[in-house]
C-alpha cells in the first residue's frame, strides 16, 4: 500500500503531498518551485501524548477572558464614542501597539483555530519591521502576557519562531 507524506512548503506555506520514497530527501514544491526537505513519516515514538485537560484551569482561563472583555467594554464606554485612531494611521506606531496580534495568534494556534491565527499573522505582516519587532519582544522575553501562561514555554517559543519566520 502506497502512503504519502503531507507537509507545508517552507517558502510558500502551501500544503504539499509527496510519495513515501521522497522521505528524507529534498524535493521541489509544485506550487512555487523551491526546494524543500521532505520529512520522514512520523512513527509511534514521534507522537507526543496530550495531557488531560485541567477543567479548573480551563474554567479560570474562561473567567479571565470574560473579565478582560468586561474591562474592554468599560474602557470603550469611558471613551464616550471617540473611536481610537486606526493602527495604520498612527504616526508613531511601536511594536507594543501590535502585541495583541502576537498574543491572539498564539492563543488561536493553541486552540487549533488556524484560520484565525492566519488573520492575526496577516495583520502583523502589514506593519513590516514593526510587526517583526513586536514578535521579537516576546521571543526575547522583553514582553510577556498572562493570557499566554497556559501554553507550555517550548510550545509558545515554537509558535513565536514560526510567526517570525512567516513575517520575513
Amino acid at each position: 500500500m502506497t502512503m504519502s507524506i503531507q507537509f507545508q512548503c517552507e517558502h510558500c506555506h502551501k500544503d504539499v503531498t509527496a510519495p513515501d520514497e521522497a522521505a528524507g530527501k529534498r524535493g521541489t514544491c509544485p506550487f512555487c518551485g523551491q526546494s524543500n526537505y521532505v520529512p520522514l513519516p512520523l512513527g509511534e515514538e514521534d507522537l507526543i501524548p496530550l495531557a488531560l485537560e485541567d477543567e479548573e484551569e480551563e474554567r479560570r482561563r474562561r473567567q479571565e477572558i470574560q473579565t478582560l472583555l468586561r474591562q474592554e467594554r468599560e474602557l470603550l464606554a469611558e471613551m464616550k464614542g471617540q473611536p481610537p485612531v486606526p493602527l495604520d494611521q498612527r504616526e508613531n506606531l511601536a511594536g507594543v501597539d501590535l502585541h495583541h496580534f502576537v498574543v491572539n495568534y498564539c492563543l488561536d494556534l493553541a486552540d487549533g483555530k488556524l484560520d484565525r491565527a492566519e488573520t492575526h499573522a496577516a495583520g502583523l505582516r502589514k506593519f513590516g519591521p514593526t510587526g517583526r519587532a513586536s514578535v521579537e519582544d516576546f521571543i526575547s522575553g522583553k514582553t510577556s502576557e498572562p493570557a499566554l501562561k497556559n501554553i507550555p514555554p517550548p510550545v509558545l517559543q515554537g509558535f513565536l519562531r514560526q510567526l517570525k519566520a512567516r513575517l520575513r
